[in-house]
């Protein structure tokens, strides 16, 4: 649907605020570009990941002042903490494939974040599951397959040079906390946001490798001006940065990746070939 509509409003000559994640798949990602590339003189903007905003300007100042020095190692966490649904729970509609696309769990809101920080990823190589593999539809009653992964674990190469390895999963019962962690480790140092404390923490070699909280000032915190930039481009008064549809584009391709690594037991690079 997103699709649909945001190309329609645009051809329509209208500005397009598009909710995340933006695609059911990166062909339609890429018409959604492309139809906002044809028209210049208006404004197409995607709901950004709000997970991090809060830290984003400051990881990325550690990260610019070499703290870390070279990125070595990446660990995502994307794990809710109950355990599996029974067979024949009602199918959500994250869950329906129809509805939902290739879009799995957490992952893009998580990813998105992530390549703020580091930048995308050139290689993925991933392991999905459905554990609750029926479900029942709201609309029909009947018991539904469900294709969308209830549990994901993937490894990235990332092109700043980092491995990254992320888990994203619905079936995770009692798992460790926090829920939503990231994880960079570098030659010098390590950064760890907890995404559900709202904790950055910081380690470096040069004294002790012990992990200390980042004071991250207010006035230095990013927060939620969706809507305000979006007008502000459409008045002229400042350029969409959270989110474009390039970037938008990026974490789709890294979506489809993933699926298609999933499904064929193979690594995928990035960006995705053009299909012929």
């Amino acid at each position: 649907m997103h699709a649909m509509l945001t190309i329609a409003a645009l051809e329509a000559g209208k500005h397009v605020l598009c909710e995340a994640r933006m695609a059911m798949n990166a062909a339609e990602a890429h018409a959604m570009l492309a139809a906002s590339q044809r028209q210049p003189g208006l404004v197409a903007q995607l709901v950004p990941s709000p997970i991090t905003l809060g830290f984003d300007a400051a990881i990325q100042d550690i990260l610019r002042s070499g703290k870390l020095g070279q990125l070595t190692y990446i660990s995502v966490r994307g794990v809710g903490r109950q355990f599996p649904d029974p067979l024949g729970a009602p199918l959500h509609w994250r869950q329906d494939a129809e509805l939902s696309g290739l879009n799995i769990l957490s992952m893009g809101i998580v990813y998105e974040a992530l390549a703020r920080w580091v930048g995308d990823a050139r290689r993925v190589m991933a392991m999905a599951r459905t554990v609750v593999g029926l479900r029942l539809h709201p609309d029909t009653a009947a018991l539904t397959g469900v294709r969308v992964p209830d549990h994901v674990d993937l490894l990235a190469d990332m092109a700043c040079g980092a491995q990254a390895h992320m888990v994203f999963s619905a079936v995770a019962g009692a798992a460790r906390e926090p829920s939503t962690e990231f994880w960079l480790h570098g030659t010098e140092g390590t950064l760890h946001l907890d995404v559900d404390a709202g904790q950055l923490s910081l380690a470096l070699k040069s004294e002790g490798g012990c992990m200390q909280a980042v004071d991250v000032p207010h006035e230095h915190r990013g927060f939620w001006r969706v809507e305000q930039e979006w007008v502000n481009a459409m008045r002229g008064r400042e350029a969409v940065k959270l989110t474009d549809f390039a970037t938008g584009v990026r974490y789709m391709e890294f979506t489809e990746a993933v699926a298609r690594s999933a499904q064929s037991g193979q690594a995928v690079s990035l960006p995705l070939l053009p299909s012929r």
